[in-house]
Formats: C-alpha cells, structure tokens, sequence
C-alpha cells in the first residue's frame, strides 16, 4: 500500500506524576527533513528518537512537538523569583523618581522577565521507566501518523489508477496506427513523385529503396515498446503491497513517458498519432501533479 506524505498523528504515556504527549506533522518534501521540538530533558534522547521516525519515514518533512509535564498534586513545579519581583518594582520606582517618567509595571510585564517563574523540580534525566514511555508515545503517534498516511494514499492512488488506464489505452491506439505507417509512407512518398515528375524516367529499385528509409525513419516501434513498459511499470507500483516509497520512482517514470511520447511524436509525422500523443502527455501531465503529494 502506497502513502501520502502528508498526515498527522498523535500519542501519549502517562506514568505516576508525569505525562508525555507526541505529536507528528508530515508534509511534503523532495527528501527526509525531521524537525523536532524537545524539552531539555529529552535532548540525550534525540538520537534515539530520530532513528525511530526515519525507519518510518523515508521521504516527507516530520515536525514532531513532545511534552513532558508533572501531574503531582500540590505543587505546580514552578515558584516565583521574589527577588528579581522585588528588584524590579524597585528599578521602576526608581526611574519614576530620578527622571519623572510615570507608569505602572504590571503582572503581565513581570511575568514575561526571563528567570522571574522557576522550575521547582526539573527533569534532569529520565529513568529507565521514562524513557519507555517517551518511545511508547512516540510509536504511537507513528502509528497513527502512518494510518493516515496510509488513507490518504490508498485515496490518491483510486485517482490515479484510471488515469494509468486510460494511458494505455491511448499507447495501445498509437501501436495500431503506428502498424500502418510505414505501408502509409511509402504511398504517399509513391504518390508524390508521380505527381511531380510524371514525364520523367525513374528508377523503380532507386525509389523503392528511399521510399523504405523513410519509412524505417518514421518506425517507432522501439519508443511505443519502452512506452508500454514505463506505463505498465507505472500501474504495478500503485500496487505494491509492501509500503515502500513510490513517489520518486514514478516521477521518474513520468519523465521517460514524456521522452518518449515527444520522441513518437517527432519522427511519425502523423495527424492521429499526434492527437494520441498530446492525448497520453495531458494524463500523464495530471498524474504527475497527483504523485507530488506520495511519499
């Protein structure tokens, strides 16, 4: 099952006293971007959790926000630095003696200072318990991260499907009209010298033989057999079943569509094989926009 790159998922732990809250953003990216928001404490364990996010995301940009926050009753885990409180009412009387500007400092201002409100008791380190937990709300929120994903992919992929479809039909429609083209070359390179030079005397093995180069120049059967394999190839990755990233391979594979397509396009100089070929580049074109958002 194929995935989107865009998704949300959260999870959480809880032990006695404490609470760990994950949350996961996924966005699209050309490659793997983690941007991850930790408390302090968390900081050794960044590696940690880094790894556990890239086994589960190859390609996206993933902002995580992780919270680690006391639940003990009777303390809040945060005291008032009266000291600064007091130094700073005593800096704003000042100002207000010495140079006559009048004001008020209130709760707000104080409370913004830097170091005017005090962790009681910080979380130095986790014990092994903490930990487990930490990574327990951090799988979680993967998993659910991954469901969604998941989701959303399965539902680009219902969009995508018929396109790919219809794109072999319109290589199939090219393979019959090709058939006929170099039959369809020589009579009209036949039907032209006739015209032109009726009263002269030529070489029939001469103009046979210019008359089958430009119809080998005109072949495309090479390009519509390469053309048939990217878009097969096309349809087959919308169905694996083992997750693995496909957004990459079939922009890809999007890209040798195109080549190819103009190739046909060039060298058949036919009215219907052309209508054919703008026909397959506008689907391909629509299922390229879609695949932006696959992981």
């Amino acid at each position: 099952m194929i995935r989107s790159m865009t998704g949300y998922g959260k999870g959480s732990a809880e032990l006695p006293g404490l609470r760990i809250t994950v949350e996961l953003r996924s966005l699209n990216n050309r490659f793997a971007d983690l941007r991850f928001r930790l408390p302090p404490e968390l900081y050794a364990e960044e590696s940690e959790i880094r790894r556990r996010v890239s086994a589960r995301v190859q390609r996206g940009r993933v902002e995580m926000g992780l919270e680690v926050e006391r639940t003990d009753n009777g303390d809040r885990g945060v005291s008032l630095n009266r000291a600064l409180v007091r130094a700073v009412a005593e800096a704003a009387r000042e100002v207000e003696r010495e140079f006559g500007i009048e004001g008020r400092v209130d709760v707000n201002t104080v409370l913004a200072l830097p170091d005017v409100l005090q962790r009681t008791r910080p979380l130095a380190h986790l014990d092994e318990a903490g930990r487990a937990a930490v990574y327990g709300a951090v799988e979680a929120a993967l998993a659910a991260l991954d469901a969604e994903r998941r989701r959303e992919g399965e539902t680009l992929a219902d969009e995508i499907r018929p396109r790919v479809a219809r794109m072999e039909a319109i290589v199939g429609e090219i393979r019959a009209l090709a058939a006929e083209l170099p039959a369809a070359v020589q009579r009209k390179l036949l039907e032209r010298v006739e015209t032109l030079a009726a009263s002269l005397s030529l070489d029939p093995a001469r103009l046979a033989q210019e008359a089958a180069f430009l119809a080998d120049r005109s072949d495309v059967t090479e390009e519509i057999v390469r053309l048939e394999g990217h878009v097969r190839q096309a349809g087959s990755l919308l169905e694996r079943p083992d997750g693995e990233p496909v957004g990459k391979r079939l922009d890809f594979l999007l890209q040798e569509i195109h080549r190819e397509t103009n190739t046909i396009n060039s060298k058949s100089g036919d009215l219907e094989i052309s209508r054919r070929a703008l026909a397959l580049k506008l689907e391909a074109e629509k299922v390229r926009e879609q695949i932006q958002n696959l992981e």
